[in-house]
C-alpha cells in the first residue's frame, strides 16, 4: 500500500472520529449509553464512506512467462493432393500438436493457406488457389514487433500473389517442401497473349510462349484447333539450351461473334503432366465497317499508303480530304488521322475535343508546332528550325495491345523537325529513336489513352517507305499492313455514348469466382446509383437459369457469381424499369489451375529461408526440423513483471455495511424518541 493512501486512511479516522465525538457527544451533555452507541455507527459509518472514497488497494508483483509465438502455415490447396502428399502434410501437423517440448516452448498457432489465409480447423486440400505471399503480408503485421519464426508446409507451387522472394519478414522462416522436387521432362504452354478484338475476314496475332523442361533435343508440333478444326500446324524444335520458344501465328477471323480457340502442344514420351499441354482463348470478331478521316493540308505519298494499308481489311473505309474543304459531320466517323496539323486544323481540334474522337497524329518537316503547342494537348515540343532522320526500334515491353517486330531495324529514317518532345499524361511508347548509330529511349510512335479518348501519335513523315522495306523484305504488304491494322484497331474499339456497358470475359474457369462489372448512366448521362441492374445467365443444354442482382461500389455495379457448373453460357444484362439491355455469351471451363504443376518448388521458399536465417527441411526431415526449432536458443521465453492493484475492500461489501449502521443508528433513534 502507498503511503499516501496510508495517511489518507489515518485521518478519515480521525475526520470520522471528530465529527461522531461533535455529533453526539459535545453537542449531547447527557450521559446515556445510547449515546455512545449512537457516535460509534455514526463512526462507522463516515470511515466506510471516506474509504469508499479512497479505494485503498495493494500493489501485487505477479510474474509472467511469455512463451514466444510459432507460425504454422499449412498449404490446403488441391495440389497436395493432387501429388499425393495429402497425408505426409496431415501426419506433420498432428505431429506438431502431439509434441509436448514444442507446446511447452511455444505459443502455436495453425493456419490454412489457399487463395486466402484462415485459422486451420481441419485441412481438405480443397483451395483452388495458392497465394504464398500472403501469410508473410499478414503475419509482418500481426507479430510486430515480436519474433515469430514461421513454419511453412507447402509443395512451393503458388498460383497467385506476389513473388515469394521479394517479400519481407522479420523472423526466421523454416519451409518444409513436401514432395518430389526433382525436375521432370516437362513442355508447357505457359502464356498466351491475345488481342480482345478482331475485324472480320481481317487476320489477327496471337502469340504463345512455349517452355520445354528437359536435355533431350524434340521436335514437338504445335496445333491451334477452331470449331473442332485445325487451323493452325507448326512443328517447333526445343532443347536444353533452346528451352523456350514464342509462336506467333495469324489466324484468319471469319466468322462475326465470340470465337473460341484451343492451342496444344504435342506430348513428350512419357510426359507425367500433360494437362498444361493446352490452352483456351477466345476473340471477338465484329462486323461492324469502320469508317475513318484522313485530314491534311498537303499532297505527301504518306497519305496513299495509310489509304491503302488500312483499306487492306475489308471492313474499313478510308476517306482523304483538304482540311480547308471538309465539311463532313464527325459523328460518322470512328477515327480521324491528322496529317502534319497547321493553323487551318484549329476548328479540326475543337471539334476532336468537344466529341472526345479518337484521333491520330503525324508530324514532319511541314508540322506547325507552335500551333500544336497553342492546343495545351497531353504533349508539347521544342521547337527548333532543324531537321532530323529518326531510325525506328521495335519495344517489345509495349503493352497496349498485342504485336510483333516487323524488321523495324531496318526500315528507312522518317524525317521530323529537331527537338524534344514532353508529354503531360502517361504514354505507352510503341517504337524509339535511333539517331545514327545512336539508339535512345526518346518516343518514335506512342499511344495515349485517357478515360473515353486514344490517340496515337507518329513523330515522322515519310513512313511510306516502311512499308516498302516490309515488302522488300517478306515479298509482301501483309506484315506491314497487319501492323497498321493493329494500330486502326486499338484506336476505334472504345465503345462511347453507350449508356449500358460491361465488363465480361469470354472465358471463365470453373474453380473460380467470376466478377462482372457494368455501368450504367441515366438519359443525361450520370451515374445512376438507385438504378437496378440484373444479370440473367442461362445453360440450354442443363436447363440452367439463374438471375443475381448487381451491387453499387465506387460508381460502378459489381456482381460474383460462384459454383457454376463447366459449359456455354448466354448473359443478359438488364435495368429495371427501362428498355436496355446488353447480351452476349461466355464459357466456363472445367479447369484445375493447381494441376500444372509436374513436380514441388523448393526455389521461392528456400531463398526467403536463407534470407530471414531460417533454414528448408525436405520429406523424412521430420523430427530434424522439430529439434531445430525445440533447440534453437534464438526462440526463448520472456520473464515479464506486472504490478497487479488488488482493492482492499470490495465495495459492494462496503456499501452493505453502511447502510447497516445508518439503517441501524436511525432505528435505534426512532425507537428512543431522539428523532
Amino acid at each position: 500500500m502507498e503511503t499516501a493512501t496510508l495517511i489518507f486512511i489515518i485521518l478519515a479516522v480521525f475526520a470520522a472520529f471528530f465529527i461522531a465525538v461533535f455529533q453526539y457527544t459535545y453537542q449531547n451533555k447527557e450521559e446515556s449509553k445510547l449515546k455512545y452507541l449512537l457516535s460509534s455507527l455514526r463512526f462507522i459509518s463516515l470511515f466506510l464512506i471516506f474509504i469508499l472514497i479512497i479505494n485503498p488497494s495493494l500493489n501485487k508483483n505477479k510474474i509472467e512467462i511469455i512463451k514466444p509465438n510459432l507460425v504454422v502455415v499449412v498449404d490446403n490447396s488441391t495440389s497436395i493432393k493432387y501429388s499425393s502428399q495429402d497425408s505426409t502434410v496431415q501426419n506433420l501437423v498432428n505431429l506438431f500438436k502431439k509434441n509436448k517440448e514444442l507446446n511447452n516452448k511455444y505459443l502455436v498457432s495453425y493456419y490454412a493457406l489457399g487463395s486466402s489465409l484462415s485459422t486451420l480447423d481441419s485441412l481438405s486440400f480443397s483451395e483452388h488457389q495458392t497465394n504464398l505471399s500472403l501469410p508473410f503480408k499478414e503475419f509482418d503485421k500481426l507479430f510486430d514487433p515480436s519474433v515469430a519464426p514461421l513454419v511453412f508446409i507447402s509443395d512451393g507451387n503458388q498460383t497467385i500473389g506476389n513473388n515469394v522472394e521479394f517479400v519481407n519478414y522479420k523472423s526466421p522462416v523454416f519451409p518444409f517442401i513436401v514432395g518430389d522436387t526433382m525436375v521432370l521432362e516437362d513442355i508447357k504452354i505457359s502464356q498466351l497473349n491475345i488481342n480482345k478484338f478482331a475485324q472480320i475476314k481481317n487476320k489477327f496475332p496471337v502469340e504463345i510462349f512455349i517452355n520445354y523442361t528437359g536435355k533431350k533435343q524434340v521436335s514437338k508440333r504445335l496445333t491451334i484447333y477452331h470449331r473442332n478444326k485445325i487451323i493452325f500446324n507448326q512443328v517447333y524444335d526445343f532443347s536444353s539450351s533452346e528451352n523456350v520458344t514464342i509462336a506467333s501465328p495469324m489466324l484468319l477471323s471469319d466468322t462475326e461473334g465470340i470465337q473460341y480457340y484451343t492451342a496444344s502442344i504435342e506430348e513428350l514420351n512419357n510426359e507425367k503432366n500433360t494437362i498444361n499441354n493446352t490452352k483456351n482463348f477466345s476473340i471477338n470478331v465484329v462486323e461492324e465497317k469502320l469508317k475513318i478521316l484522313i485530314l491534311s493540308s498537303i499532297i505527301h505519298p504518306d497519305l496513299g499508303m495509310l489509304k491503302k494499308s488500312i483499306e487492306s481489311n475489308q471492313q474499313r473505309s478510308v476517306t482523304i480530304s483538304n482540311v480547308t474543304d471538309f465539311n463532313g459531320d464527325f459523328k460518322n466517323y470512328q477515327l480521324v488521322i491528322l496529317y502534319q496539323p497547321t493553323e487551318n486544323f484549329k476548328t479540326i481540334f475543337t471539334e476532336i475535343d468537344k466529341s472526345k474522337l479518337n484521333y491520330f497524329i503525324v508530324s514532319g518537316v511541314q508540322t506547325d508546332w507552335n500551333f500544336l503547342n497553342s492546343l495545351k494537348l497531353n504533349f508539347s515540343k521544342r521547337i527548333t528550325t532543324q531537321t532530323e532522320s529518326y531510325f525506328p526500334i521495335y519495344n517489345p515491353n509495349y503493352a497496349s495491345y498485342l504485336n510483333n517486330d516487323i524488321g523495324f531495324s531496318d526500315f528507312a529514317p522518317l524525317e521530323d523537325g529537331f527537338g524534344e518532345v514532353s508529354f503531360s499524361s502517361p504514354i505507352n511508347i510503341l517504337l524509339y529513336k535511333r539517331i545514327g548509330t545512336i539508339e535512345t529511349e526518346k518516343p518514335l510512335l506512342v499511344t495515349i489513352e485517357n478515360s473515353n479518348q486514344r490517340a496515337a501519335i507518329l513523330l515522322g513523315e515519310n513512313s511510306w517507305r516502311w512499308r516498302m522495306n516490309s515488302f522488300n523484305s517478306t515479298k509482301t504488304f501483309e506484315n506491314f499492313d497487319n501492323f497498321i491494322s493493329n494500330l486502326i484497331q486499338y484506336l476505334t474499339s472504345i465503345q462511347k455514348n453507350k449508356r449500358l456497358k460491361a465488363n465480361v470475359n469470354h472465358i471463365y474457369f470453373a474453380n473460380e469466382i467470376i466478377q462482372i462489372s457494368a455501368s450504367y448512366l441515366d438519359d443525361n448521362f450520370n451515374f445512376n446509383t438507385r438504378a437496378k441492374l440484373f444479370l440473367t445467365i442461362s445453360n440450354t443444354a442443363d436447363n440452367f437459369i439463374k438471375k443475381v442482382p448487381f451491387s453499387v461500389h465506387n460508381n460502378r455495379f459489381f456482381v460474383e457469381l460462384s459454383e457454376i457448373p463447366p459449359g456455354e453460357y448466354s448473359y443478359i444484362i438488364d435495368v429495371e424499369n427501362q428498355n436496355l439491355n446488353l447480351k452476349g455469351n461466355f464459357k466456363i471451363l472445367s479447369f484445375e489451375v493447381e494441376q500444372q504443376f509436374s513436380n514441388s518448388n523448393d526455389i521461392a521458399l528456400k531463398s526467403i529461408s536463407s534470407k530471414t536465417n531460417g533454414a528448408i527441411y525436405y520429406a523424412n526431415q521430420e523430427q530434424d526440423l522439430l529439434s531445430k526449432l525445440i533447440n534453437d536458443q534464438r526462440f526463448k521465453s520472456i520473464q515479464q513483471s506486472k504490478i497487479i492493484k488488488t482493492p482492499l475492500i470490495h465495495w459492494k461489501w462496503l456499501l452493505g455495511i453502511i447502510i447497516l449502521s445508518l439503517s441501524l443508528e436511525w432505528f435505534l433513534r426512532k425507537y428512543f424518541g431522539k428523532i
